[in-house]
């Protein structure tokens, strides 16, 4: 074994990254970490358990944020980062990725009725970013093509919402499916503007300096994929009322995830901004 499944099969404990609010990825309801992505690695350290028979295996959550994933991974204080990170190239330049398990697309949520349709609009105005994300770096782009507007930096997603909702700030940029959720859930009449800015897949994060690791990850989702399992896993998170949240997102899977889901690869297109 590598060093992460070194350091499992030593301490009998496979620790998972999550982020309290991000549903339906990855959040906490009655007391238990949960969500799609939190399903899919709970999976992984299931194949995890058998390869290295450890029937005992216990898995551990350890809430991080945008900026300490990374850290966190390179320090082995989490062996896994389960909240619906993006497999950029700069990012599997440290890292590794599992297969992807959802298309994502960065976009704009506004207050309804303002007549901000797109980044254009914002001319004059205010834009929330999310540090460390991959929005930030499409209006960080925008913006040197001349966007016009300023720029405030939050730390989670949810901070960057209620100052939308406060009218602190004209819009977010953020990947829509952090951002559906809290417009669903909020007072405030929240929408998308326009077309999404990017094609980003989000999957499982781990240290890339365990090949074996590697291996038994893609191996094991590429099997997870051709079963259906996932297929049943997407339908119960996407088609369904979300277990706590209240909302049914009612978002079908993308042309690309269902190409995946029949035919899954390791293999991404470099993230794309549009």
């Amino acid at each position: 074994a590598g060093p992460t499944l070194d350091r499992i099969k030593a301490t009998q404990v496979f620790t998972v990254g999550y982020r309290p609010n991000s549903a339906p990825m990855s959040y906490e309801f009655n007391g238990q970490v949960t969500g799609y992505a939190i399903d899919v690695c709970q999976r992984i350290g299931a194949a995890i358990a058998q390869q290295l028979k450890l029937p005992a295996l216990k898995v551990r959550y350890v809430p991080v944020s945008t900026t300490e994933r990374m850290p966190a991974l390179f320090k082995g204080s989490i062996d896994m980062e389960c909240a619906g990170t993006t497999n950029s190239k700069s990012r599997r330049e440290q890292m590794a990725f599992g297969l992807t398990y959802f298309y994502a697309g960065a976009n704009l949520l506004v207050r309804d009725g303002e007549g901000i349709t797109g980044l254009p609009g914002l001319r004059g105005k205010t834009l929330a970013v999310v540090k460390g994300t991959t929005g930030q770096l499409v209006a960080e782009a925008r913006e040197r093509e001349g966007g016009g507007w300023k720029t405030v930096v939050f730390d989670s997603t949810r901070a960057a919402v209620e100052a939308l909702e406060q009218g602190k700030v004209d819009g977010v940029i953020q990947d829509d499916i952090q951002l559906l959720p809290l417009a669903r859930k909020s007072s405030k009449k929240l929408v998308l503007a326009g077309r999404n800015l990017s094609i980003e897949p989000l999957a499982p994060m781990y240290n890339k300096n365990d090949a074996e690791l590697n291996s038994l990850v893609q191996s094991f989702m590429r099997q997870f994929y051709r079963d259906g399992e996932m297929a049943q896993l997407y339908d119960r998170w996407f088609m369904h009322e979300v277990p706590g949240q209240g909302y049914n997102l009612k978002l079908q899977p993308s042309a690309l995830l269902s190409d995946n889901f029949r035919r899954p690869s390791g293999y991404v297109t470099d993230w794309v901004m549009l």
